[in-house]
């Protein structure tokens, strides 16, 4: 058994060269920074454009490093606590252990691995386990049955429970946890809400039932994966690389104790939470009222929606990373259109319960938690920022900061990877570097789409499912021309942003200019033109003209500016001439 699960370790050599082929990367990337990075080579606004953009990078990059730090911390020190106080615990004195398994169609071999894995599990206890499995049909229900009875006849160590799904994924699962709710099993259970395409690695129930001997306000607990891909090469490195990211993410969650997803693959809950009947209706009934689309039913996220009730009763949810899951995923057909659905699926529900968690407060969510939420809605705009500026940098040829960027991408990229994958079992390739960046960027986008469209979803694997709550005729108009409009208008402000940081805009600046520029059009005063003769003015008539000129001066419109043409010849002025305005001009 232990040699189906087994993987395949890496070469040794090959896993230094990686690594030596991403120093060098690094290595060179840097040397190019420091030759480009000379002032003289730049202009003011390209020095301005790169101090913003280095501002940006500084803030993404120390979150990023504090999130490597405390998941070091949690894998050096914390956990190595935990599992000391764990491995000490009688395999006598640990909990029943319940599995539900919804398998949808898997394919025959896929569930002889997972459910051998689960029967060799059920032999390392010291009581029978129960396992319920929720299928798409009883020829499925038999393949199962057979496959447990091959291991364990007579089926001494589980009590095997079989039912057939209606309605989707969500609709089974609740159902079987209603059902597990009158079996009276002991209160002490744990259940385990496993995928049918989710192998356990030997050993990982004796690693996780102890924590909740160890931690009684802990709810739920989740493990570490593995892909397990067949298909696709470049599909299986994403997933590892993916796995390996996660990883790094859930060990820093888990220092604070409320890690920020309990995965679908394979999660184990107190049966105080699994079973309790409001769980099982959030599985099945969880909804979302939005402000724009108005209130929908969740498809897929059956793990966000567990995830939630717990964070919303404040449980603690634990992550163990020395325990291991086999995730296994068949590719047929294009990879492109497989990884695109995939990435609509996952960004779709964690937006669609990112909003009601942040809603909860730091209180209840603890203060970590909460900014990664927030970092969440914030992230996949930053994400966008460096490709953004090296588009308009290539656009404009300005080679220089070009090369600055991508030198930039080059030193920080690779860094990036090998902190990720330090220690992991899945091995740093070179392909990890275009998949992270693709990865980033292309995700960034799905999510800022998603984000303005959360109520349509969509699940190819699980029988092309589909829900769109945009309604019909002009409600379905109204909906959508908002949403399209209020995407417009979020993309536009990002391009202003990139554009004042390329140093092609400056919002300031030109909102200043306008200003200036208003004031000095409403300040051109209008001249008027007057001849004093034709006033009754007249040189050497031995008249006094000082009385004429100035009811002539008081007479004309302040705002103008006055210019009044005197006749040649000699005035008589035996009074004097008042002038109580500016802008007058006598010639």
């Amino acid at each position: 058994m232990q040699q189906a699960l087994a993987q395949k370790p890496p070469a040794p050599l090959a896993k230094t060269l990686n690594y030596l082929f991403y120093a060098t990367l690094s290595i060179c990337s840097l040397a190019g920074l420091f030759v480009l990075k000379n002032p003289g080579y730049l202009s003011v606004w390209e020095v301005f454009s790169l101090l913003g953009l280095g501002v940006v990078g500084l803030w993404r990059w120390s979150w990023f490093l504090y999130r490597v730090i405390r998941s070091r911390f949690f894998l050096h020190v914390t956990f190595p606590r935990w599992r000391k106080r764990a491995d000490a615990i009688p395999v006598e004195e640990l909990p029943h252990m319940c599995f539900l398994v919804p398998s949808y169609k898997e394919q025959l071999w896929i569930t002889e691995r997972v459910f051998k894995a689960i029967a060799y599990e059920a032999k390392t206890l010291t009581q029978p386990i129960t396992v319920l499995a929720n299928t798409s049909s009883d020829d499925e229900n038999a393949a199962i049955r057979s496959i447990l009875e091959a291991e364990d006849p007579g089926l001494r160590t589980i009590r095997l429970i079989l039912m057939t799904q209606k309605d989707g994924k969500r609709k089974a699962m609740a159902d079987a946890l209603r059902h597990l709710a009158q079996q009276g099993l002991p209160e002490d259970t744990v259940v385990a809400l496993m995928d049918g395409d989710s192998e356990l690695a030997p050993g990982t129930l004796r690693k996780c039932l102890p924590f909740f001997r160890l931690f009684p306000k802990m709810g739920a607990l989740t493990t570490d994966e593995i892909p397990v891909v067949q298909g696709s090469y470049i599909f299986s490195e994403w997933f590892h690389l993916r796995f390996a990211q996660r990883h790094i993410q859930m060990c820093s969650d888990s220092l604070s104790r409320k890690v920020m997803c309990l995965t679908g693959r394979f999660s184990l809950f107190r049966a105080e939470v699994a079973l309790d009947p409001s769980f099982a209706d959030q599985l099945e009934h969880d909804s979302l009222h939005d402000w724009l689309w108005g209130r929908f039913k969740f498809l897929s996220g059956d793990d966000k929606s567990t995830w939630y009730w717990l964070l919303n009763r404040g449980y603690d949810m634990l992550y163990a990373p020395d325990s291991i899951v086999y995730s296994i995923e068949t590719i047929s057909g294009s990879v492109v259109v497989r990884a695109y659905n995939n990435m609509r699926r996952w960004y779709g529900n964690m937006l669609r319960n990112n909003g009601r968690a942040i809603a909860l407060g730091p209180r209840k969510t603890g203060w970590f938690a909460w900014y990664s939420l927030i970092d969440q809605r914030i992230n996949f705009w930053t994400c966008l920022i460096t490709p953004g500026f090296l588009l308009v940098s290539l656009l404009q040829s300005n080679w220089t900061t070009a090369g600055i960027i991508l030198a930039w991408i080059g030193f920080s990229r690779p860094l990036m990877l090998s902190l990720v994958f330090w220690g992991r079992e899945s091995m740093i390739k070179p392909i990890h570097f275009p998949l992270l960046l693709v990865s980033q960027w292309v995700s960034s986008l799905i999510k800022i789409w998603t984000q303005m469209n959360l109520a349509q979803q969509s699940w190819k694997n699980r029988g092309n499912q589909s829900i769109n709550a945009s309604g019909e005729g002009f409600s379905k108009f109204a909906k959508c021309s908002t949403s399209y409009i209020f995407l417009a208008i979020q993309t536009f402000c990002f391009v202003i942003f990139i554009a004042w940081l390329a140093g092609i805009v400056s919002p300031l600046w030109d909102i200043a200019g306008l200003k200036l520029t208003h004031q000095s059009v409403s300040n051109q005063l209008t001249v008027q033109h007057l001849t004093a003769i034709d006033y009754d003015i007249w040189p050497n008539d031995g008249k006094d003209d000082s009385v004429l000129l100035t009811e002539l001066i008081h007479q004309q419109a302040v705002k103008d500016h006055l210019e009044i043409e005197l006749p040649i010849g000699e005035l008589d002025l035996t009074e004097p001439i008042f002038i109580n305005r500016g802008n007058i001009t006598l010639t």
